[in-house]
C-alpha cells in the first residue's frame, strides 16, 4: 500500500510540477510579449515625435520665410512712401518758390 501511494503521489508531485512548469513558461511569454509590446509602442511614439518635430520645425521656417517676405514688402512701401512723399514736397517747394517769385515781380 504505501508503494502505491508513493507512486501516486509520485506521478501526481510530476503532474503538478508539469503543470507550473507550463504556467510559468506561459507567464514568461506573455511578459515576453507585453515587453516587445511596449518596446513597439515606445519606437511608434520616437517616431511619431520625430516626424512632429520635423513638420513643426519646418511649419516655423515657412513661417519665417513668410514673415521676411512680409518685412520685404513693407520695405518696399514704405521706401516708395517715403519717394513718394519728398516727390510731393519737393513739388509743393518748386509751386511755392515760382508762386513767390510771380508776386515779387
Amino acid at each position: 500500500m504505501p508503494k502505491a501511494t508513493n507512486s501516486a503521489s509520485g506521478t501526481s508531485s510530476s503532474s503538478i510540477q508539469d503543470m507550473l512548469k507550463a504556467f510559468f513558461q506561459q507567464q514568461q511569454r506573455m511578459e515576453m510579449e507585453w515587453r516587445e509590446m511596449m518596446e513597439r509602442r515606445e519606437q511608434e511614439r520616437r517616431m511619431f515625435e520625430q516626424e512632429w518635430r520635423q513638420k513643426m520645425e519646418k511649419v516655423e521656417r515657412e513661417r519665417l520665410m513668410v514673415e521676411q517676405a512680409w518685412r520685404e514688402r513693407e520695405e518696399q512701401r514704405r521706401m516708395r512712401e517715403e519717394s513718394r512723399a519728398e516727390r510731393r514736397d519737393a513739388l509743393l517747394t518748386t509751386l511755392l518758390n515760382k508762386l513767390i517769385n510771380q508776386t515779387n515781380f
